[in-house]
């Protein structure tokens, strides 16, 4: 595990969050009239060894079992590439739009993530946070590869992502592409493979942007666990295209969607160079 130096100081930031001590609201306007709030939190600024990312954790004492600075360091190092997240921000307070979300929907929002390699996660606990980091870790992967996650888009009129807990069909391709990277990263091999062949297409096309990943990390920045990634996307990117393709091949009408899908997915250089490095 990487160490984290002492903390390099203090800092503040600024943040729009939720406030659900306002709750309930009547409808969406008086949730902005009073379910939001400005707030200024100060943070430890760790900058662990061996990794770029710079962690914020809060001063002020938690009043919820906050995950750890070592809680974080063991989330990150468990995702394929570890420098995809630049800072890492641990927040006591909620997520702007929970207070409503959490009112209409039942639903809390644990993360987020942006293009510039920030992760910020709200009120992450010591059992939540390898799954939130990962979560994010999906979204980094699918902003930074948008010209493959493009093609996943294209997987929706033809292969439906069905929430496996709830068994509900997932229409947002951004949060099916989360969840589906979540597993294809953090589950046993056997039911990655079970999941490579239920939804071969958006499969494919994460596994295919998780080789790209893999492949354009520097021998020097390549973790312990590389190799394990390397061979997990690789596995998927193959497995899964197969069994896609096939299915695509037996449509009886071709539209211009699968064409495009098929031509993705009968690639070949990429996976010749994946076994001139694998050996």
């Amino acid at each position: 595990m990487a160490q984290p130096s002492k903390e390099k100081g203090k800092m503040s930031e600024g943040f729009l969050c939720g406030n659900p001590a306002a709750a309930p609201f009547k409808d969406l306007d008086d949730f902005y009239n009073r379910g939001q709030l400005v707030h200024l939190e100060e943070f430890f600024v760790y900058e662990p060894e061996e990794l770029i990312t710079k962690i914020l954790v809060p001063v002020k004492e938690p009043d919820y079992s906050r995950a750890s600075i070592e809680d974080a360091l063991n989330a990150l190092e468990l995702t394929p590439d570890p420098d995809f997240v630049g800072k890492l921000i641990l927040a006591d307070h909620v997520h702007p739009m929970t207070p409503w979300l959490q009112q209409t929907q039942g639903m809390v929002v644990m993360g987020e993530s942006s293009e510039d390699g920030v992760i910020v996660l709200y009120r992450p606990s010591s059992s939540s946070i390898r799954q939130s980091i990962v979560h994010e870790w999906c979204n980094l992967l699918r902003i930074y590869h948008s010209n493959i996650s493009e093609f996943f888009s294209l997987t929706a009129t033809l292969e439906d992502f069905i929430d496996l807990e709830t068994g509900k069909v997932i229409d947002d391709q951004r949060i099916a592409w989360n969840t589906l990277g979540c597993l294809l990263i953090r589950e046993q091999e056997e039911t990655v493979f079970s999941l490579c062949v239920r939804f071969p297409l958006k499969a494919a096309i994460l596994g295919r942007a998780l080789v790209k990943s893999m492949l354009a990390v520097s021998d020097f920045r390549r973790t312990a666990r590389f190799q394990f990634f390397l061979d997990r996307a690789t596995f998927i990117d193959f497995s899964a295209s197969k069994v896609g393709f096939d299915a695509l091949k037996k449509f009886p009408d071709w539209t211009s969607t699968t064409e495009k899908l098929i031509e993705f997915l009968g690639e070949q250089d990429l996976l010749r160079s994946i076994r001139g490095i694998s050996g």
